[in-house]
């Protein structure tokens, strides 16, 4: 149920419905159209009403959600009051009470014969009350020959069996007065379910005396579309004419209705709030309760519950040992009401087709006046009409042509509010009649900013292209063994325009942005700044040729350990011309002293392999002596090969030895060394 609000709508309330009205509900008038781009659109009707009045409009049974969702009605005078509106399932739950299903009313012999031993009159042909019994088929012969089936239908009465042939009864009915209701209202029913994809939607009105009363619905709607026509005069100024393109698919003519256009991005759902939802239930089992069987009592001990234990807390501390009990639910919320004031659009300047009115979030165009289209049609309603500032560039954009710019037009929006996007048809006039120049993509331009227009190729103007990257060393400095590099990274791109013979060129060029360097040249405060690129403007001379450098400047500082460096690294900047002679010397230095450790760290690295290979064969010999003979010749030439390895492993341990401390030394040597230099 929808409470009905006593209030006044306001102007803009809502967004969009597209309803089917019936005919029994042409008391209701639509009033105000409004068409979002979000995919949706919002209706108002209203009707006057007297009294307390009931109103049926037919329902979309694919727009029953959103009409739930967002139904409004205001009734300006009255009090509250409800919509009703049966249920998706409305004949299942009516047949659900029902001793038969819709089948039984297939036909009459169906019913009766789905309804056996309940109690009917008849008068016709014969004249007796009784229960009935059965209903058969059966065949007959006409008098022309020819065979038709009938049902004989027999009823139980106080003085026996009565039959006669259903076909030909009159009088039949039900002495049972509540199921003679009820299968009435099945039919009733069967009758309001006939139109499968409407529902009724019931609006009772309460109040005393004639008042207004005012429905809106938002559901879905087919988008409107926007397209542009800019026609540039003999005299320079460009006159910019806007179009929305609507489609009434709503089922119903419109009448002079008050039509608004919104253009933005709203949020928008779809809920299935037709839909009926149950919510999951455990299942507990019935307790059976079993035999009880009592034990003995074996008596009790002297003595009772201590004194605090009997307190005030006591029934407190007994329910802490019982099972949790749940917090009772929160209070549910507040009513929410709707407050709204009368209010209407901003009149529109004289040179503006359509009233806009923006929004943080979007534009709405009220046309100034009323709009009428048939069930079905399109309409293309203007929504500006007016001069914009407009100039006449070339954009090159490498990425579109390496050689060509492309004709264009950079438009400045100075109306009132933003303009939706839409397709663009450029024409000129400056030579006298209006020529056809070319189409362009427009997307959403809000008030106060400027978009590029391309609609055709320049290939009156070439442009050439070149880039070239480069990093100098600034400067460069060692302290204690640290390095302290600056390098400047210069990117610049140049661009080389040549002008038609006899025409100039206002060229806007579009370079690369570069986010992680600065721009240099030319000053920022000239160019105009996109997502990816940067915009420089350029005017070139008929017949000459312009040249631009765009120039990006990064400076990187570098910081570097001489001990930590790998040799690789040393040997190449001890050869870097960029450095001093001295660093390039200090660089050479520190090359030799960990040459020298490598040349150490190789030598450890040979014995320790030396070392290793020999406990392989020691392994080996000693597996070999457990299986010859004691005192046998190739025993003693394994002892005496085991005492040869023996000697060499003692050798190459004094050597590691060795080699490690000379390493230690020229560690030691090294960071001094690096520790002492700065230059």
């Amino acid at each position: 149920m929808l409470k009905i609000l006593g209030a006044r709508l306001t102007a803009g309330a809502g967004m969009a419905a597209l309803l089917v009205f019936s005919a029994e509900a042409a008391e209701l008038q639509l009033k105000r159209v409004m068409l979002s781009s979000g995919g949706v659109g919002y209706f108002e009707y209203q009707a006057q009403v007297e009294g307390w009045e009931t109103i049926e409009i037919p329902v979309r049974l694919d727009q029953v959600d959103d009409v739930l969702k967002s139904a409004v009605i205001f009734d300006d005078k009255g009090g509250s009051g409800v919509v009703e509106l049966q249920g998706r399932d409305s004949l299942a739950e009516i047949f659900r009470t029902m001793p038969v299903g819709p089948e039984a009313f297939e036909s009459p012999a169906a019913l009766y014969g789905a309804l056996k031993g309940e109690e009917v009159s008849v008068s016709e042909p014969v004249s007796a009350t009784g229960r009935i019994v059965s209903v058969v088929e059966e065949t007959a012969t006409g008098k022309e020959g020819g065979e038709f089936t009938r049902h004989r239908m027999s009823i139980l009465t106080a003085d026996g069996l009565v039959q006669f042939v259903l076909e030909e009864a009159r009088g039949i009915k039900f002495t049972n007065e509540a199921l003679d209701a009820k299968v009435n209202g099945a039919l009733a029913a069967l009758a309001s379910n006939r139109q499968r994809e409407l529902r009724n939607l019931k609006i009772t009105a309460r109040g005393d005396g004639t008042r207004t009363l005012t429905v809106g619905f938002v559901i879905e709607a087919p988008l409107w579309k926007t397209s542009y026509r800019l026609v540039n005069g003999p005299d320079n100024q460009t006159r910019m004419q806007g179009w929305a393109i609507i489609e009434n698919a709503s089922g119903a003519d419109w009448k002079d209705v008050e039509l608004t256009l919104v253009s933005g991005n709203p949020v928008t759902f779809r809920q299935a709030l037709y839909d009926k939802y149950y919510v999951s239930r455990a299942s507990v089992p019935v307790e059976v309760l079993g035999r009880v069987m009592p034990r003995a009592d074996k008596g009790g001990i002297e003595g009772g519950l201590a004194d605090e234990e009997v307190g005030s807390d006591a029934a407190a501390r007994a329910r802490s040992y019982a099972e949790p009990v749940p917090a009772p639910p929160p209070p549910p919320p507040a009513p929410m009401v709707m407050e709204s004031a009368s209010g209407g659009m901003p009149s529109s300047p004289a040179n503006i087709a359509a009233a806009s009115q923006e929004t943080a979030t979007q534009v709405a165009f009220t046309l100034p006046n009323a709009v009428s289209a048939g069930s079905g049609q399109s309409l293309a309603v203007p929504i500006i009409d007016r001069v914009v500032p407009a100039d006449r560039v070339s954009i090159y954009q490498p990425s579109v042509h390496p050689q060509h710019p492309l004709a264009s037009v950079r438009l400045s929006n100075d109306t009132e509010s933003g303009l939706p996007p839409g397709i663009v048809t450029l024409f000129d006039t400056t030579a006298g009649p209006t020529v056809y120049v070319g189409d362009a993509v427009m997307g959403t331009l809000p008030q106060g900013e400027k978009r590029m227009l391309s609609f055709a190729l320049d290939q009156k103007t070439k442009v050439d292209q070149t880039s070239n990257s480069e990093s100098n060393l600034i400067s460069a400095k060692i302290v204690k063994g640290v390095v302290e590099m600056q390098s400047l990274t210069r990117q610049t791109y140049s661009y080389t325009v040549k002008a038609p013979a006899n025409e100039d060129r206002m060229m806007v060029i579009e370079s690369p942005r570069h986010f992680d360097m600065e721009l240099k040249s030319p000053e920022a405060a000239t160019v105009e700044l996109t997502q990816d690129a940067v915009r420089v403007p350029l005017t070139v001379k008929a017949g000459e040729t312009g040249k631009l450098d765009v120039v990006w400047e990064r400076i990187d500082n570098q910081s570097l350990t001489l001990s930590t460096l790998d040799l690789n690294s040393v040997l190449y900047y001890a050869a870097d011309t960029r450095l001093s002679d001295q660093q390039r010397a200090a660089f050479q230095k520190v090359a030799e002293l960990k040459q020298d450790i490598d040349r150490i760290d190789g030598e450890i690295a040979n014995a320790n392999a030396e070392r290793d290979r020999l406990y392989e064969e020691q392994k080996r010999i000693r597996d070999n002596l457990a299986a010859v003979p004691e005192g046998s010749d190739l025993q003693r030439r394994y002892l005496a090969t085991l005492a040869t390895q023996e000697d060499r492993l003692i050798a190459l341990e004094q050597k590691v030895t060795a080699l490690q401390n000379e390493r230690a030394t020229a560690a030691k040597a090294l960071d001094d060394y690096v520790n002492s230099v700065t230059l």
